[in-house]
Order: C-alpha cells, then sequence, then structure tokens
C-alpha cells in the first residue's frame, strides 16, 4: 500500500510509514497491514533484520490517527475505536515478539504509538531534531501501552514522568536514559541505522532470539495488561 513502503534489501527489511503531509500516523489499514508484514518477516528465512522509518525529514510517527473518525452513530464509533486499539495493540505485541533484529531510524518526532513501536525496536538511532512524547493525557487518554512497554525498559519513574506530563524527551536526553543507541546528523540517520541493523543481522541468529525472547517477555506480559485495561477504560466511558 501507499502509506507503507517495503524495501527487502540483502536480508533487510525496510519498512517506512509514508503519510508525511499526516504526520506519518497509521491509519487501521496501515496498522493492519503492519501486522501482516511483521508476521510474513518472522517466518521467512530471506529476511533476516527490519529496518523502519518514516517519510520525510520531519517526523518518524505521529503515531495512530485518532483524529480521524468516520461518520458513524455513536454506538458503531465506540466499535470503530475498539477495533482500532485492538489493531494497535497487534502491531505491539507483533514487535514484542519479534525474533529478529529491528532498529529504527528515528527521522523527527516520534510521538504515542509512534515512540511506542520504536521503543520496541532493539535499537534506536535518532535525527538531532528528534524528540519523543507521550502526549496522550492531554488527549483525555491513559497511555498504557506506553508505560508497558517503558517501564521494563527504563524503569517506571521516566515512565511515569513523561506519560503524566506529556513533555518532550530530547533524541540526547533519550541516548542519556538508554532509550535510543546514539544520536546522529538527520542525513546520517538512515544508513546509520542500517549498519547496525546489519552488524546484528551477523550475529548467531538462535542465541539473539533467546536472548530477546528473554528480555521481552516482562513488556509481552504487560501490554497484554494493558490490552485488558484500556478496554475495561473503554467501556467504562473512555473515547481515544
Amino acid at each position: 500500500m501507499a502509506d507503507l513502503l517495503l524495501e527487502q534489501r540483502d536480508g533487510l527489511l525496510a519498512v517506512t510509514f509514508n503519510r508525511p503531509q499526516k504526520a506519518n500516523s497509521l491509519t487501521v489499514d496501515m496498522l493492519h497491514a503492519l501486522t501482516r508484514v511483521l508476521h510474513e518477516a518472522r517466518n521467512t528465512a530471506a529476511v533476516r533484520g527490519v529496518l523502519i522509518t518514516g517519510a520525510g525529514e520531519r517526523v518518524f510517527s505521529g503515531g495512530v490517527d485518532v483524529r480521524y473518525a468516520p461518520a458513524l452513530p455513536e454506538a458503531e464509533l465506540r466499535q470503530y475505536r475498539q477495533s482500532r486499539s485492538t489493531a494497535f495493540f497487534a502491531v505491539l505485541m507483533q514487535l514484542a515478539e519479534f525474533e529478529k533484529p529491528v532498529v529504527a531510524a528515528v527521522n523527527g518526532v516520534a510521538s504515542g504509538g509512534g515512540f511506542m513501536i520504536a521503543a520496541l525496536a532493539d535499537a534506536i538511532i535518532a535525527a538531532e531534531n528528534a524528540f519523543f512524547a507521550l502526549p496522550e493525557i492531554d488527549l483525555g487518554s491513559p497511555p498504557l501501552a506506553g508505560m508497558a512497554i517503558l517501564a521494563p525498559l527504563t524503569g517506571s519513574a521516566l515512565a511515569y514522568d513523561l506519560v503524566q506530563s506529556a513533555r518532550n524527551l530530547s533524541a540526547t536526553e533519550a541516548v542519556q536514559r538508554g532509550i535510543a543507541r546514539r544520536v546522529v546528523p538527520r542525513e546520517e540517520v538512515a544508513a546509520t541505522a542500517e549498519k547496525l541493523a546489519r552488524d546484528l543481522m551477523a550475529k548467531p541468529a538462535r542465541a539473539f532470539a533467546a536472548n530477546k525472547a528473554w528480555m521481552r517477555q516482562p513488556q509481552r506480559e504487560a501490554l497484554e495488561r494493558a490490552e485488558r485495561a484500556m478496554v475495561a477504560w473503554r467501556a467504562a466511558g473512555g473515547e481515544a
């Protein structure tokens, strides 16, 4: 699909979010497609690693496109929001269970779900102009998936700070906090991320997968709890 560009070269599958005019936000169709792509990549021997980035020079991804709301009766609109949430959690679980190397080339802003997707990569290479944020609280929604991903990665204090303040985390601070691997000039992000991905792809695959499965277990379990909690929150009147 035009909004999700795929390129496979020498064992590396490059995935690009391609809605720069909409902050590379993810539609429901894009979420479904991304889930299928990751599932197929997990089961395709020719794919030994994945590189994820965003089109353009400003934004990696603004996350799920919550601004789009189809003209539906209220009951059906609630069902649509739930199906959108389910589609997003499916992407997160695919990434949390993905045994092969994944590197995020964060070429700009990684906000909301975009931050969550990047944080589930094995490594982030960030542009100097990049920043990370979980702004959902200002939209009236709790980013439980973000906490589920970040707390095992960074500790609960930083995760709590980010979700309650919705502040921007600079690329430099992201490195200091252990979220990003390196900060490089924007024009070097793609090449640096690809080199790192190929370095990881050169590691013994079975050992890499075993290490990753062990380290990701807390996030997988937390994401399952977060999804159930979001269903309950939405059923109690939450709308986002």
